[in-house]
């Protein structure tokens, strides 16, 4: 009698291990599509990172580029500015700032 009961609590025990070891493998299965998808999502971010600071670097190549356009420009405005007032001041025009502060405005 007592070897049945013995044997009883062990199948009890085989059961329960057996239901705890399924339940652990749904959880791992889980847990790998998960993995999965969290590397999907990486790969994704990483591209998407690697994007940006590709983007970056070409702003700030066309930025100075820019940049240095718009000196020239500025440069070149200001050499024309002066030649017109030389030119101004050679014929004997009178000189008046209202025009350039109505500019300015």
């Amino acid at each position: 009698m007592i070897f049945y009961l013995g044997e009883a609590v062990l199948f009890a025990a085989l059961l329960l291990t057996s239901l705890q070891v399924l339940r652990m493998r749904r959880e791992l299965k889980r847990m790998r599509a998960y993995h999965a998808e969290f590397q999907q999502v990486f790969g994704k971010t990483e591209a998407a990172l690697e994007a940006i600071q590709s983007t970056v670097r070409d702003l700030q190549a066309n930025g100075r580029q820019v940049i240095e356009e718009l000196g020239l420009r500025i440069d070149a405005g200001r050499r024309l500015v002066g030649d017109i007032d030389t030119l101004g001041t050679a014929t004997g025009a009178p000189r008046t700032g209202a025009g350039r502060r109505a500019n300015a405005a």
